[in-house]
């Protein structure tokens, strides 16, 4: 009987590091481009215009005009595509395009469906700081 327990327990001390590596190899995060740990700085971009586009409840003010989230996500992606060159990552992104507006020099914002309303520079660099934490994790 001891000898039975024996061969047991050499087996679970064996095959319990290889139970550990194959969770760890699962849990791994998947490289791909909705991970941030792969994400450019384009890619972090893209998912800052994505996250405006997606706010359904919540109305973006421009030059003291009301827009939909969409068409002020449309807005922001033509103002990055004309000034690319000068954008070198998801910061100046936000500081010199998603922040005000280039005309007026009046601050973005975004009103919710709570009444409150928030620059849309502070909300973009909340977003941005969850987009960066996600890739330490």
């Amino acid at each position: 009987m001891l000898q039975y327990v024996l061969k047991c327990l050499v087996i679970i001390l064996v095959a319990l590091p290889l139970q550990y590596a194959v969770a760890q190899q699962n849990s791994a995060p998947v490289t791909n481009a909705s991970n941030s740990k792969t994400l450019t700085e384009k890619q972090k971009i893209e998912q800052l215009i994505q996250f405006i586009r997606s706010m359904n409840d919540a109305t973006f003010i421009r030059n003291g005009n009301e827009h939909s989230c969409k068409e002020a996500a449309d807005h922001l992606q033509a103002k990055w595509h004309k000034h690319s060159d000068r954008i070198k990552d998801a910061d100046d992104f936000i500081e010199h395009l998603a922040s005000k507006s280039s005309m007026s020099g009046e601050p973005y914002l975004i009103r919710f469906a709570d009444g409150k309303t928030h620059k849309s520079a502070d909300i973009l660099h909340t977003e941005l700081n969850k987009i960066e934490k996600e890739k330490l994790l």
